[in-house]
């Protein structure tokens, strides 16, 4: 009897077409079933009149997605344009700023207190004022946009960086490693994990800075579209909008973490041996 439990257990997972779909099923599965779920509350509650004259249904923000998708398409793709340039902008200037810090230890307290003053500056407050230096084109758009996603990545670096194992790095020393050599084969290996934690928080603010610039003015930008649906008073759209800008967050934060998963091979492999143990 056991036996034969057994056999068939060894069968169902040996199987390969439930092996490659089981692991699909349970990661894809409950998030389409509770995004269905709500849908379908959302759409009862808004037959039921109990939703604000500001809410619609989602069967009438899914006819203005098919009306404007056009509209849509030529205002998101310069939204992800901004963003991501802003982003990689952000990405380097963090960059050098913590290898700067890390290789002379005296500069660390300036550069996190440079990070904290940037974090600490308001971008719906000072924007109207890059708008005045920078014009309200791209520029303005990529500058928001690296500012808002600075500071993660710069503590997420620090700390990075400063993780490498002290046994390691006495042994970097006794070779007389420069800091370059430091920096590149001991420091920065070692920060991945840090890194790629940062530059998840940093990508949805990225984001969020770019759509602070649109909303100053500009003729293109899922900002845009969205204030000019607010003053048109076209309700669906301005849900469009916001619907649009979440899922590119959401695909941005899984391209870090799929490049995540598919680089920090050997920190996963390491911690799984550690909870072996």
């Amino acid at each position: 009897m056991v036996d034969a439990v057994s056999t068939g257990t060894n069968r169902q997972s040996t199987n390969p077409r439930t092996a490659g779909f089981a692991p699909l099923a349970r990661n894809v599965l409950p998030p389409i079933l509770v995004i269905a779920g709500l849908l379908v509350v959302w759409e009862l509650a808004f037959a039921a009149d109990l939703l604000p004259i500001t809410v619609p249904s989602p069967t009438q923000v899914w006819a203005a997605f098919l009306t404007e998708w056009d509209d849509l398409f030529y205002h998101a793709s310069s939204t992800i344009r901004s963003a991501a340039i802003g982003y990689l902008c952000a990405a380097l200037v963090a960059a050098a700023l913590a290898a700067f810090a890390v290789s002379w230890p005296r500069a660390e307290r300036g550069v996190f207190t440079f990070g904290i003053l940037v974090d600490s500056t308001p971008l719906i407050a000072v924007a109207p004022i890059f708008m005045i230096w920078l014009g309200n084109g791209i520029t303005l758009h990529v500058v928001t946009a690296a500012i808002a996603g600075l500071f993660p990545m710069l503590v997420g670096l620090i700390q990075g960086f400063k993780s490498a194992d002290p046994t390691s790095r006495e042994l970097f020393h006794v070779l007389s490693a420069t800091r370059w050599q430091v920096l590149t084969r001991l420091a920065l290996p070692s920060a991945l994990p840090f890194i790629f934690s940062a530059l998840k928080i940093a990508a949805p603010l990225a984001l969020l800075g770019t759509l602070i610039a649109e909303w100053m003015g500009t003729d293109r930008g899922l900002g845009t579209m969205i204030i000019y649906a607010l003053f048109s008073f076209n309700v669906p759209l301005v849900w469009v909008g916001i619907i649009a800008v979440s899922a590119i967050t959401a695909v941005s934060y899984g391209i870090v973490a799929l490049a995540e998963d598919r680089i920090v091979v050997w920190h996963r492999s390491s911690s799984d041996l550690g909870a072996e143990r």
